[in-house]
């Protein structure tokens, strides 16, 4: 067992992680499950002509793919990302962490 307030390093070593809040479990799951991890959205930033832009999608190839088309290929500054443990933690706990 190992207890730490470093997400990465939890999702590192742990093959299971827990969720405590208030002291309370609220989840237990794999590092790539938790919090609906595995099928949150994800996002998509590029540079537009107002600057930086960014969009949520279940699809980002779609959105990748419709850019690449407007960009007549090449996506400046082209981004995409999922959520990161520490970033499904704070959804989780919400207002509860204080």
């Amino acid at each position: 067992m190992l207890t730490t307030h470093y997400l990465d390093e939890a999702e590192e070593l742990a093959d299971r992680v827990a969720v405590i809040t208030a002291g309370k479990i609220i989840e237990v799951s794999t590092p790539a499950l938790l919090g609906g991890r595995s099928t949150a959205k994800a996002t998509v930033t590029w540079m537009g002509r107002t600057g930086l832009q960014s969009e949520e999608s279940d699809n980002p190839t779609a959105v990748v793919t419709k850019l690449a088309s407007q960009f007549g290929g090449e996506i400046p500054k082209l981004a995409i990302t999922r959520p990161s443990l520490e970033d499904i933690y704070l959804r989780m706990i919400g207002g509860h962490h204080e």
